[in-house]
């Protein structure tokens, strides 16, 4: 996100989907030391290589991964990533998301649940509700075979990421489960500005 907020929709792309992230530019967004900034950017830069992002439509299930590149050199204080070509469209969807405010909000939160959950939310910023089946939750939060009984789903992650953006963001999130006889079949999200504020 951090990268995809340096994007200039009236320029191109940087040359190879290079992006470089200072560690001055790190530690601001962040609030955080320099000494442990270093670390953190570091340690950063290797996660994001590992991971990777899953489309999923009727014909078929394909993963990308976000970057080819992640190098970090000891003493320059800064990192440089390389995405992936399949990637760019997702950057500049990002950069529409999340302006430099949301950036910073969206910094605060310390659980990868609230992150993922929040930018579901913000597709939906016309509307402000988001309907979505429990399966296609966990698939999204990359939760498949985890937490088969819902009541251990709704008190480990769902519970605790909406409290997290409750208390640390512009929105208040509120949810309900929708059963299908006595399963929970889908989850209703509906959120609010605190702030009178469009969300991004």
């Amino acid at each position: 996100m951090a990268c995809a907020a340096q994007l200039d929709g009236r320029k191109p792309m940087p040359k190879d989907n290079v992006f470089v992230l200072s560690v001055e530019e790190f530690q601001e967004l962040f609030n955080t030391d320099v000494k442990n900034a270093y670390r953190e950017m570091e340690d950063a830069a290797n996660k994001l290589y590992d991971r990777d992002m899953r489309k999923i439509d009727k014909q078929a299930k394909k993963r990308m991964r976000w970057v080819y590149m992640a190098e970090y050199r000891k003493g320059e204080g800064r990192v440089k990533l390389g995405f992936s070509p399949e990637i760019t469209p997702y950057l500049t969807m990002l950069h529409k998301r999340f302006t430099s405010y949301r950036l910073a909000e969206v910094s605060e939160l310390g659980s990868t649940y609230s992150v993922r959950l929040y930018e579901m939310l913000a597709q939906f910023q016309g509307t402000r509700y988001l309907t979505i089946t429990v399966a296609n939750f966990k698939e999204r939060l990359q939760l498949e075979g985890k937490y088969e009984r819902f009541a251990n789903l709704k008190a480990r992650v769902i519970e605790p990421a909406i409290k997290e953006l409750n208390q640390k963001t512009s929105i208040e999130v509120k949810w309900v489960p929708i059963k299908k006889g006595r399963t929970v079949e889908r989850l209703e999200f509906r959120f609010e500005e605190k702030a009178q504020m469009a969300l991004l």
